[in-house]
């Protein structure tokens, strides 16, 4: 059984090459959106399969099952990053000047 390191997802890894060769310049907004678009495309990904389970069209419960947690835990973490992102903002905001 071979276990894949964590990496990014491809399509962010592809948005950062090319703006690495085209300027050099990696946008934090650019690398945001892909990562949101990317955990949007699980999100769907998900229920396109919960739809296709409740019709009786997929016979693999555990392919559905690995979907699901691979999209509630993207979800998870974004949910995170935000979080972390308003605590730092809300701490510069309470610094005095």
């Amino acid at each position: 059984m071979n276990i894949n390191p964590i990496s990014l997802p491809n399509n962010i890894n592809k948005a950062t090459d090319e703006k690495n060769r085209n300027n050099n310049d990696v946008s934090f907004g650019d690398i945001l959106k892909q990562a949101i678009n990317s955990v949007n495309e699980l999100q769907k990904v998900n229920a396109q399969n919960n739809y296709l389970l409740a019709a009786g069209e997929i016979d693999s419960i555990h392919k559905v099952m690995i979907d699901a947690e691979k999209a509630d835990i993207a979800l998870q973490f974004t949910i995170q990053i935000r979080n972390k992102v308003l605590e730092a903002y809300q701490e510069i905001m309470r610094m005095q000047i």
